[in-house]
């Protein structure tokens, strides 16, 4: 029966956007697109931009698929816009969507909600050890991320609030994606990833063979059940819908979890890790779509 309400509703892919990820935004939205085109979806695709908005409204979707990155998209804009408008939408609602989007915040808020490590934010340029990453408080895709090596580099970016800078963390990068379907939440498997860069930037990403993907991750049993479980937890906390992939790293010195950030929009382009997660527990790529699309 879901399957056949689906198929009845109109959906709108909307993708692009004006965020420096851009590019990846299309690649999701017209992988999207394509995959509910030729499984006969009544299915439209509109490219975002700050001045044609309002042709959302023009199509007449029930539901828009929201495969916009970053501002407006990510960050509870569409959302508001949808809701303002009475028509559904796909993914974490606004208050959700703005909460995960502001890393400073979301780390604030989880740990009055939660036992969880995070890497520590340096507020104070005086007795730190270098190296230390700085990261735009909100965006993804590793757009912006910097390693600071000395004091000199760090006062051009300590206390703007724009930027985060955090102690920087050696281990084994993980990932976990969360699915909810029917108000039933299911992590779907631990990545880890491998990677040939300082960090894993944009072209480790979306660069076919820049990264190397383990599934299931080469941690103990113990550790993989823990992320699988904390995982679930946030995605409940923080009132997530749909789809979220949440990142980890397991120090190398401590062994010690700790959780950096969750994305409420991940990527779904052909190389992305929560298409790929879903393949592994036999979810195909139209089936995710499908429980994206019926979560909302």
């Amino acid at each position: 029966m879901i399957d056949k309400k689906i198929k009845l509703l109109k959906i709108l892919v909307v993708a692009g956007g004006w965020s420096d990820e851009r590019e990846v935004s299309l690649m999701s939205g017209k992988n999207v697109f394509s995959c509910l085109e030729k499984n006969n979806f009544k299915v439209k695709f509109l490219d975002v931009k700050k001045n044609n908005i309002e042709r959302i409204l023009q199509y007449k979707p029930d539901i828009i698929f929201n495969s916009l990155h970053g501002e407006f998209g990510e960050d509870g804009g569409i959302n508001s816009f949808a809701k303002k408008n009475n028509i559904a939408i796909t993914h974490s609602g606004a208050i959700s969507s703005a909460l995960c989007f502001n890393k400073r915040l979301l780390k604030n808020y989880l740990k009055k909600k939660i036992n969880i490590l995070s890497p520590k934010e340096i507020l104070n340029k005086e007795q730190i050890k270098f190296p230390v990453i700085l990261k735009p408080n909100w965006g993804g895709s590793s757009k912006g991320i910097k390693f600071i090596k000395n004091k000199n580099e760090l006062k051009k970016y300590i206390n703007n609030h724009l930027n985060l800078i955090e102690e920087f963390v050696y281990g084994r990068e993980l990932t976990v994606t969360v699915i909810e379907n029917n108000n039933k939440i299911q992590a779907l498997g631990v990545t880890e990833i491998e990677f040939y860069n300082k960090h894993y930037d944009y072209i480790a990403k979306y660069t076919k063979n820049k990264s190397l993907h383990f599934l299931p991750a080469r941690i103990s049993k113990l550790q993989y059940d823990i992320i699988m479980k904390i995982s679930k937890k946030i995605f409940r906390i923080c009132n997530c819908k749909g789809i979220a992939r949440l990142d980890f790293i397991i120090s190398n010195k401590t062994k010690k979890i700790y959780f950096l950030e969750i994305n409420t929009h991940p990527g779904l382009t052909k190389i992305s890790l929560a298409p790929e997660q879903a393949d592994y527990k036999r979810i195909s790529y139209l089936s995710l779509l499908k429980k994206i699309i019926n979560s909302s």
